[in-house]
């Protein structure tokens, strides 16, 4: 799909111009921190994803229910979860976060495309304890800034996974206020996916600044999990593999356990 990331900041837009982040709602929460539940994890750092619809593979888990596979997941050992907010092009919610945060005590990551304070706010509100800004978001006309989205997360007790895809991005991720460095192996441009991504930047980087980075997209066995592992990767965010999966616990466990 041509420019598929532009096409889903424009929907952004368009959502945010709609009030679709405009809830009343302000569930009381103390934030749970992603970034220690994977600095401290005693196995394989799994963050599962719930994805009803994948743009590159189509309807994933379209009628899931929510409360269901968020405790399938966190039974089977994931330390985290990361939940699309996003309707258009990933069959989000936000009414996902909300239920689930009153049955799980893991952290919750907001997963949208974030450009505007509004979003992150109505983050805060839902329950979520982190929120995903992707780089290369930040380089099209009429977003917020990267360091003002980053600087409001953390007001709002918010952490920031902060996605890269390029070295540039990483370096720039590196020299940010960003908790969490995510380098996603799914290039959201041509949808090509590449674990060997995450092995070359981060063999390009001499200095981490005690930075946590968790690897995304294109796990599909344990095999996957072990050969990153070696490269220097904290935690693992994994979505299309296990929402494809008849036993989501057993899924998760397998890659827990790599």
């Amino acid at each position: 799909m041509p420019d598929f990331m532009g096409k889903l900041v424009n929907d952004a837009k368009k959502r945010i111009r709609s009030g679709y982040y405009n809830i009343k709602t302000d569930i009381l929460h103390r934030p749970v921190s992603l970034k220690h539940a994977v600095k401290s994890a005693t196995n394989n750092a799994i963050i599962g994803e719930i994805k009803p619809i994948s743009p590159a593979l189509g309807p994933l888990r379209p009628n899931l229910d929510p409360i269901d596979v968020a405790l399938k997941i966190a039974k089977g050992g994931a330390i985290a979860l990361s939940i699309l907010t996003e309707p258009d092009n990933f069959g989000g919610s936000l009414s996902n976060v909300l239920q689930i945060r009153r049955h799980v005590g893991v952290p919750l990551l907001m997963k949208d495309i974030i450009i505007d304070k509004t979003q992150v706010e109505t983050g805060a509100k839902v329950g979520a304890d982190c929120v995903l800004l992707i780089d290369t978001v930040f380089s099209r006309p009429g977003v917020d800034s990267l360091t003002g989205l980053i600087d409001i997360a953390h007001d709002n007790q918010l952490e920031v996974l902060l996605e890269v895809h390029r070295k540039d991005e990483l370096a720039r991720a590196l020299n940010s206020d960003a908790d969490i460095i995510g380098i996603n192996n799914r290039n959201l441009e041509t949808f090509k996916t590449d674990l060997g991504t995450t092995a070359d930047l981060i063999s390009a980087v001499q200095d981490r600044a005690e930075k946590i980075i968790v690897s995304e997209s294109g796990f599909a066995k344990a095999e996957d999990i072990r050969r990153l592992k070696s490269v220097g990767v904290d935690g693992f965010l994994i979505g299309s593999s296990i929402m494809l999966s008849e036993d989501l616990e057993s899924k998760v466990r397998e890659f827990v356990l790599a």
